[in-house]
């Protein structure tokens, strides 16, 4: 089963340590600012990012995002979801930092177990430098209303991300993000919320080819829709 599955923070530090390529020290030019460490470990980690000029993007429609954009206020949740759906499938911004700003409050705020921050784009670009452009995938499994002002997406995440100078493989797996509304902002995105168990020692075996073979990815997202309950964004047995 592979509902609530994420990757931690934690678990990319001991794959690039693995690695042999991971540096004694942080490099002030991977400094990160915004988000906010729920551990020592993880701001030690946010220390090796590459700061944006330093990103290779897929291409420039990401300098073109209208931060400022007049916000689409007054969309029922169900609008708001087929939104969010349609937006996700073209420019998959759980990974590519593209998102959508009419769609999100002011007020918004991003929080998993490692780290949280607050606003859109300071949230969309620590993703644009986590991910690797090239190769991240955000594949989008269901996107469904769940409960009241509750929209929950279920995606699968592959590719690799950045740490430091090298770009770590991530064993394909299953993430949940719930999404929250306020109807006293237009319901407009309040919050997003991750949810995940980390997988360390799978992270670090796929990192090892002759070991790779022993690890589980998740499904391709093809398989994952089949076993989906789309009523409630959950995998079945």
């Amino acid at each position: 089963m592979y509902s609530h599955v994420s990757l931690g923070r934690r678990a990319l530090l001991a794959a690039a340590c693995t690695a042999g390529t991971f540096p004694l020290c942080p490099r002030p030019t991977y400094a990160i600012d915004d988000a906010t460490a729920k551990s020592p470990l993880i701001a030690l980690l946010q220390t090796f990012l590459p700061n944006e000029s330093m990103v290779a993007a897929r291409d420039d429609d990401f300098e073109s995002i209208a931060w400022n954009a007049p916000k689409r206020r007054g969309l029922s949740t169900e609008r708001m979801t087929d939104a969010v759906n349609d937006g996700l499938r073209e420019r998959e911004w759980f990974v590519t930092g593209k998102g959508v700003p009419e769609l999100f409050s002011n007020a918004f705020s991003f929080s998993d177990p490692d780290v949280s921050l607050d606003g859109i784009e300071p949230y969309c670009r620590q993703v644009r430098r986590l991910f690797d452009q090239a190769t991240a995938r955000c594949e989008v499994v269901c996107c469904s209303v769940t409960a009241p002002n509750t929209i929950t997406v279920l995606w699968r995440n592959s590719g690799k991300v950045n740490v430091g100078p090298i770009k770590v493989d991530l064993k394909p797996y299953v993430v949940t993000t719930t999404l929250t509304t306020d109807p006293n902002d237009g319901n407009l995105i309040v919050s997003q919320t991750d949810n995940f168990e980390a997988d360390g020692l799978g992270l670090l075996f796929y990192q090892i080819p002759f070991l790779r073979p022993f690890t589980v990815p998740a499904p391709s997202v093809q398989v994952l829709r089949q076993q989906c309950n789309f009523a409630t964004c959950s995998l079945t047995e």
